[in-house]
């Protein structure tokens, strides 16, 4: 079954502690209905574009609806998992001066800024989110080489979306939800992510990395 294929991939892809972050701080703040719509929109935005630059390559390849994983495919993996350990091996160094400033930024918006900035503050954190991005090729492959149909493929790819986009939409959905409960259970999860955001993200990249670039040279 195709999820079956896809979902590790889109689960390890929505581990993006950065992009919590600051959807928690932005729901934690003043006016965050507006300002937490414009964190998803900007981040929303990248995804969708991403997504679609990324199916309409695949889809040319001559594995596309073969249902056979091809040299390409290996190829795919082999490349998106050495990406993921350069990136690892930058994430897992100390880089507590950037959770300080990232946290410093958005509380100094806090006050005064619309939801403009919002929206382009998420969308540039999505758009240096390699990690995430480099995730998403595989998963996206399997969806296109996959002999499914097109509405089964359409349901996975929009699970992939899904995945992505959950660290943006839990925290407003918590908030709305649960009120206060909800706020202090996500300052919570800041609290024990911050200072460590990048580290995770470069844990998940590693594993990942190795399990995509052994699977891929084992098949060149």
């Amino acid at each position: 079954m195709l999820l079956g294929e896809v979902w590790p991939l889109a689960l390890a892809a929505a581990l993006t502690p950065t992009l919590f972050a600051l959807q928690v701080l932005v729901v934690s703040g003043p006016k965050w209905h507006s300002r937490a719509l414009a964190v998803i929109f900007g981040s929303g935005v990248v995804f969708a574009a991403f997504f679609a630059l990324v199916l309409g390559g695949l889809s040319r390849l001559p594995d596309a609806s073969t249902g056979t994983k091809s040299w390409s495919a290996y190829m795919v993996e082999a490349v998106a998992g050495a990406i993921l350990l350069v990136i690892a091996a930058w994430l897992l160094r100390p880089h507590a001066a950037a959770d300080r400033r990232m946290e410093a930024k958005v509380k100094s918006h806090a006050d005064h800024a619309s939801p403009t900035v919002f929206a382009g503050l998420a969308a540039y954190m999505t758009l240096t989110d390699f990690s995430t991005l480099v995730l998403i090729v595989p998963a996206l492959h399997d969806i296109t080489r996959s002999t499914a149909s097109a509405p089964e493929k359409l349901l996975v790819v929009g699970f992939v979306f899904a995945c992505v986009m959950l660290p943006v939409l839990s925290p407003p959905a918590a908030a709305h939800f649960l009120g206060e409960r909800g706020l202090r259970a996500l300052n919570r999860m800041y609290a024990l992510l911050m200072g460590h955001q990048l580290q995770v993200m470069g844990a998940v990249a590693g594993v990942i990395g190795v399990l995509l670039l052994s699977q891929g040279l084992r098949g060149l």
